[in-house]
């Protein structure tokens, strides 16, 4: 009775009752459309990686039992599917970690005026090696259009999946076709493909995650991520992405990007003509990690390049041991047992020999994972040779070219930037011995842009490392190894 008694109190109650178990209701939808979710997804890569890793388990026990009785040839075709899978295997893995870090809103993405066929032409000539094995010739018609607006190596990754794509579906010596044009403030980019085509249903569903068109008498392998990373990339970059299509008549895939307008081409330099990069010339490159089958890959690569190897497995006394070595640069292990790579680098940075080598994360980590700061670069795990060899080259050519030519308008300014550098010293000083956070922030941004136009290319780093560990719990190490840093440079008096 007292609820009755209650009236439009009661109803009030029972409304919101309703409402809750409502919620509830969808709450418990959702679970159970992500509980499907997962399990659809746990099963699909668990597909894509069990078929590579049985060929390369099978074929990798075959080679090390049987390995005196197999010929040549038979060994070459086995190492061959060995590393075919393994590549496929990393391609998923790159995949998926792109998509969750699209998917968690941490995938970074810079804009800026880029020529589409000068991208196309690069993405051409790095599958080429697919399109000769199916016999496929990929034709370019960049026409004469303005520069988009996108992030380099995010348009190349899409190129690569439409391109790549055409290739396999493609019947064996097709011709496909890319052209670029321009229309209403857009320039579209399309892959066109002499292949079976693809139905209205199919095309729904191209760019979902594990969705995989597979037409009558026509298996083409992949983990069905390529598309609908090419639609997230695509939109990061603020473009859009789609297909025409029909059985029978081929396929044409087409991205359409903003076209860059003039204000942002006058902020863009020229740029300058890089130079090869460095190679061996007697000079010593350490290679720092705890896994020895890592160690002793990174270092045959690297002695066939002309370099001499230091090999170390990062314990204790690693400094030690590299100083007799007077390394040119460091490849470091970011996680080492039980030290991380910021320790060895504090360790190494207090040898008089080590202070001032550049030093290259060497990690496996995902892409989106920050460098400790003092590190010159990244380079990531598995890595291919001629990539290892080029990032030692370049950062060999970076840490030398610091400052740059004096034969130039720039000269007298270099000068006098070298020339003010013990002020700056004194001011960061300052900043630190009053533990005033806000000056210290100001001078390092100050250093931090001057270093980086007038050619300081190794300081610029430093302070960009030290400005951005502010806060943190490895700031105090940043700042030293940049005051080191800056106290190489002051001018001989």
């Amino acid at each position: 009775m007292a609820v009755l008694d209650g009236g439009e109190a009661g109803g009030d109650r029972v409304a919101r009752l309703e409402e809750e178990i409502a919620e509830l209701r969808l709450r418990v939808a959702d679970a159970e459309r992500g509980s499907a979710h997962k399990s659809r997804f746990i099963r699909h890569v668990s597909h894509e990686f069990r078929t590579p890793l049985s060929s390369i388990i099978g074929f990798t026990s075959l080679l090390e039992r049987e390995a005196d009785t197999l010929s040549a040839a038979e060994r070459t075709e086995y190492l061959a599917i060995v590393l075919r899978n393994s590549r496929h295997l990393l391609h998923v893995v790159n995949d998926l970690l792109n998509i969750s870090k699209v998917e968690a809103g941490a995938l970074e993405v810079t804009l800026v005026p880029l020529r589409p066929a000068d991208v196309a032409a690069s993405v051409i000539a790095s599958i080429g090696p697919l399109a000769d094995e199916h016999g496929a010739e990929i034709v370019l018609d960049g026409g004469d259009t303005v520069p988009v607006l996108a992030d380099s190596g995010r348009l190349r990754q899409v190129l690569f999946n439409l391109l790549e794509n055409a290739v396999k579906y493609s019947p064996p010596g097709s011709r496909i076709d890319v052209r670029i044009r321009e229309e209403a403030g857009e320039v579209r980019i399309e892959v066109s493909d002499p292949g079976p085509g693809i139905t209205p249903d199919d095309q729904a569903r191209l760019f979902i995650e594990f969705s995989r068109v597979n037409p009558p008498g026509l298996r083409v392998s992949g983990a069905g991520l390529g598309l609908a990373l090419s639609r997230m990339l695509t939109e990061a970059m603020g473009g859009r992405i789609g297909v025409r299509s029909a059985p029978g008549e081929g396929s044409t895939f087409w991205i359409a990007l903003r076209a860059a307008t003039e204000r942002e081409l006058s902020r863009v330099r020229p740029a300058r003509a890089e130079p090869a990069p460095a190679r061996g010339a007697g000079q010593v490159v350490a290679v720092v990690d705890d896994d020895a089958d890592i160690r002793a890959y990174a270092g045959a690569i690297l002695s066939r390049g002309g370099y001499g190897v230091a090999a170390d497995d990062g314990t204790p006394g690693v400094g030690m041991r590299l100083a007799d070595a007077r390394p040119a640069v460091v490849l470091l292990d970011l996680h080492l047992g039980g030290r991380s790579g910021a320790d060895v680098l504090a360790e190494l940075r207090g040898h008089d020999g080590l202070a001032h080598v550049p030093v290259l994360s060497f990690t496996a980590g995902a892409l989106s994972d920050p460098d400790p700061p003092g590190f010159a670069g990244r380079i990531t795990k598995p890595v291919e040779a001629d990539v290892l060899l080029e990032s030692v080259g370049r950062t060999l050519l970076a840490d030398a070219a610091a400052p740059h030519e004096e034969d130039d308008f720039l000269a007298p300014l270099r000068q006098r930037f070298q020339e003010g550098l013990e002020a700056r010293l004194r001011e960061i000083e300052r900043a630190v011995a009053a533990e005033d956070g806000e000056a210290l922030r100001r001078e390092l941004h100050k250093l931090r842009g001057a270093a980086a136009g007038y050619g300081f290319d190794a300081l610029a780093r430093l302070g960009d490392a030290a400005e951005h560990a502010l806060g943190g719990g490895d700031a105090e190490a940043a700042v030293a190894v940049l005051m080191d840093r800056l106290r190489a440079e002051l001018p001989e008096r």
